[in-house]
C-alpha cells in the first residue's frame, strides 16, 4: 500500500540521522540468529535502498568484520544498506563463527547449519523492514564468507543481483573431487579477488597449504571459479585480460553474456581484505593498492570492474 511505503520511508528517514550499528535477531531453523545492520549517515531514503550483505571470514564475527572490511565508510558516503551477520559456533561470544558450504567449516559445517537459507530469510525479512531495492542486493564477504558468496549467491539468485567474494572460491571438498553451487536461475554480476600469495586458497587451487580445519581441503583454483560463473552467464570463453603495475595485479574481465565476471588477481596479497586491516598480527597483511571495497561497489553499481 502506498501510505505505509510512505510511512516506512518517513520513519526510516528519521532513523537515518547518524551512523550506527543495530543489532537484531532472526529466528531460522531452530537458531537466533543475530546481524548487524549499518543505517548510512544523512541518507533520505526519497528511494529505495541498495543492500549488501558483508560475511565474516571463518574464526570471524559479524563486528569484526564490520571493523576490519572497510564497507561501513562507503556506505554512508554511497546511501546503501550495510548488514553484517553472524555466523554460528560454539561461543555466545560473537567470534571464531563459521558458515557451512556443505565441505566446510567448523561448527557450521558439523551443525549442518543452513547458512544459504539463513540469508534467504534475511533478506525477505529486510525487505519487509527496510525500504530495499529488490533488483539491488548484493553478497560480498572474505575467506570463508567469500566462498558462501558462491553457494548463496547460485542458490538465491532470485533474490541476488551480484556477489563479490574476496580471497575464496566457487568449489571446494575435503577430497580432490569438489564440489560447486547449484546451477543458479538467473545470471549475476561477479567480481572476485584473489591473493597470488595466499596459502589458505591457493590461486592455482589443489589442496591448501595453510588451514584452520582439523585438516587441509582442496580448493578450485581462481579461474576454475571464475569459470563456473562465465560458464553459468552466458559469457565469451575468452576474456579480456589486463595488466596492472601500479596496483601489482592482473584483472580478467569476462563479457558478452548476461552479466559481467571479473577476476582482480593481486600478486603481492595473501589471505586477506585488499584495503582493509588485519584482525590478528599474525594474519596475512592486505595489500594497500586495491581497496576491494571501492573497487566492488563501483562494480556494483555502474559495472565498471
Amino acid at each position: 500500500m502506498k501510505w505505509l511505503k510512505t510511512l516506512t520511508l518517513t520513519l526510516l528517514a528519521a532513523q537515518l540521522t547518524h551512523a550506527e550499528d543495530l543489532r537484531k535477531v532472526l529466528q531460522y531453523g531452530g537458531l537466533e540468529r543475530s546481524y548487524y545492520v549499518h543505517l548510512p549517515a544523512g541518507t533520505a531514503p526519497k528511494k529505495a535502498l541498495p543492500l549488501v550483505i558483508l560475511l565474516h571470514g571463518g574464526g570471524g564475527g559479524a563486528q569484526q568484520a564490520l571493523e576490519n572490511y572497510p564497507m561501513a565508510p562507503v556506505a554512508d558516503r554511497e546511501g546503501f544498506l550495510l548488514v553484517a551477520p553472524n555466523g554460528t559456533g560454539p561461543f555466545r561470544r560473537e567470534l571464531l563463527r563459521t558458515w557451512n558450504v556443505g565441505w566446510g567449516f567448523g561448527y557450521a559445517q558439523r551443525n549442518r547449519v543452513d547458512d544459504s537459507g539463513f540469508l534467504r530469510a534475511l533478506i525477505l525479512q529486510l525487505e519487509k523492514d527496510y525500504p530495499i531495492d529488490p533488483k539491488r542486493v548484493y553478497l560480498t564477504g572474505l575467506s570463508n564468507g567469500a566462498i558462501l558468496c558462491h553457494y548463496a549467491g547460485a542458490a538465491n539468485s532470485d533474490l541476488i543481483a551480484g556477489i563479490a567474494p574476496v580471497v575464496g572460491c566457487a568449489g571446494g571438498g575435503e577430497t580432490p573431487a569438489l564440489t560447486y553451487p547449484v546451477q543458479p536461475k538467473r545470471p549475476l554480476k561477479v567480481i572476485m579477488f584473489n591473493g597470488g600469495i595466499d596459502e589458505h586458497m591457493p590461486l592455482q587451487g589443489g589442496k591448501q597449504v595453510l588451514h584452520s580445519e582439523d585438516q587441509a581441503r582442496y580448493v578450485s583454483s581462481a579461474q576454475q571459479s571464475a569459470q563456473f560463473w562465465v560458464k553459468a552467464n552466458g559469457c565469451k570463453a575468452e576474456p579480456k585480460v589486463e595488466q596492472l603495475p601500479e596496483q601489482k595485479a592482473t584483472r580478467y574481465t569476462w563479457s558478452g553474456g548476461k552479466a559481467q565476471v571479473v577476476l582482480w588477481v593481486l600478486h603481492n596479497q595473501g589471505h586477506a581484505w585488499p584495503g582493509g586491516s588485519s584482525p590478528r598480527s599474525v594474519a596475512d597483511q592486505p595489500s594497500p593498492l586495491v581497496k576491494a571495497h571501492e573497487v566492488l561497489w563501483k562494480f556494483f553499481s555502474d559495472g565498471a570492474p
